[in-house]
């Protein structure tokens, strides 16, 4: 009986680890796609937001999310302390950026416009 306890033990400790660990996550996760998607330059901000909403963590003391949104991309860092010691994750992400999207896919069209007669044949450069 006392080797039964103390699995079930051990395994509720390890479930309630990988929930925090898998909810800091999305939550870095979260923040990083609100942040490259955001065209006003809220980073701090809209990262607080939703820290505030992070809520009941099990088995870490408390965590600390960081965004910084550089050229090109955004930047974005939790960690917090648990029972066997700190955690940590990174997130990097590009910007999202439609407009980039859409002029290489012009470009490209101008490219086979150029190149149609080539195309067919095989023997475009």
């Amino acid at each position: 009986m006392a080797v039964f306890c103390l699995v079930m033990v051990v395994l509720i400790q390890q479930a309630y680890r990988l929930h925090d660990e898998t909810k800091s996550g999305m939550e870095l996760q979260e923040a990083v796609e609100m942040v490259r998607h955001d065209e006003d330059d809220r980073a701090q901000e809209l990262a607080q937001e939703v820290d505030e909403r992070a809520g009941l963590l099990f088995s870490m003391d408390s965590t600390g999310l960081q965004i910084e949104k550089g050229v090109g991309q955004v930047n974005g860092e939790i960690c917090g302390e648990r029972q066997g010691g700190p955690w940590g994750l990174k997130i990097t992400s590009g910007i999202y950026e439609p407009e980039e999207f859409l002029r290489k896919i012009a470009a490209l069209k101008q490219l086979e416009e150029r190149y149609e007669s080539q195309l067919q044949e095989g023997d475009a450069p």
